[in-house]
């Protein structure tokens, strides 16, 4: 195991004590034309046992009639952490990173594989909070649904959503890195602009209620370069965002995270 998958895993897994972490949430589903398809509870825990070689991952569902329904799977060091980033035990095809905060910073597929569904998962997180978007494709590649989730540690969060932002204004500065896919991270510098469409019109925007801002191809191109892009507003002042990068041969290739705050 290589030194950078060493760092990885420690990134990943290291601030979890041996009581783990849960974090509460409010699962929404949007349609492509931002209808609400679904929204329910989930909590999301993970434990590590006593050298933090096993992580337990257990999804709860609480449903209607006061019974759970679970979904765990264990993610083992030795199996799991790839010179590409964490195998994903309950779909191979799939990996995690981490960049920045603690934890993942993405659940994403390695490639496109053509007849096959195609998701990726952003994790946008401020202190107690996380902010989840799901892009999810269909076997042919056209935009299924949006999934949005507001956790929080240890509690639900509120149920009541705020407001979209559609535009913004003032001085923007912000910082960005990156990850590739073989975990080499890059020296973080310095963005003088913040623009809420970094492609330019290539991807569709879509704003989304508690100041989240998503830029996704409504259908996944064959044989171009692409990004999935997802950002939040976490105060008047704050801004962040992560970009997963594909190449023209449908491989993921980069994950950039960005953190733009508004000057006085």
């Amino acid at each position: 195991m290589t030194n950078l998958q060493e760092q990885h895993w420690e990134k990943l897994f290291a601030f979890l004590t041996t009581e783990g972490q849960s974090m509460y949430g409010i699962w929404t589903v949007y349609s492509p034309a931002k209808e609400i398809i679904k929204s329910s509870q989930g909590i999301r825990n993970l434990r590590p046992n006593a050298d933090k070689t096993v992580i337990t991952h257990t999804n709860h569902f609480p449903l209607p009639d006061g019974t759970t329904l679970e979904k765990q799977w264990e993610i083992h060091k030795e199996t799991c952490n790839q010179p590409d980033g964490l195998l994903h035990p309950a779909d191979p095809s799939k990996r995690a990173l981490a960049l920045v905060d603690y934890g993942s910073s993405t659940w994403l597929p390695t490639k496109v594989e053509s007849g096959r569904t195609f998701s990726v998962e952003l994790f946008l997180k401020h202190q107690d909070w996380n902010t989840s978007i799901g892009s999810i494709y269909t076997e042919n590649g056209d935009l299924e649904k949006i999934l949005h989730l507001r956790e929080h540690l240890n509690s639900f969060p509120d149920s009541r959503t705020s407001e979209e932002i559609t535009s913004i204004s003032g001085t923007w500065i912000g910082t960005k890195e990156s990850i590739t896919s073989d975990l080499k991270v890059s020296e973080r510098e310095e963005i003088s602009e913040i623009i809420l469409d970094p492609t330019n019109g290539k991807n569709e925007t879509f704003y989304l209620p508690n100041s989240v801002v998503l830029n996704i191809p409504k259908k996944l191109p064959i044989g171009e370069e692409f990004e999935i892009v997802a950002g939040k507003f976490f105060a008047e002042n704050e801004y962040k965002r992560l970009t997963a990068k594909y190449d023209d041969s449908g491989a993921f290739t980069l994950l950039i995270s960005e953190v733009f705050r508004l000057q006085d």
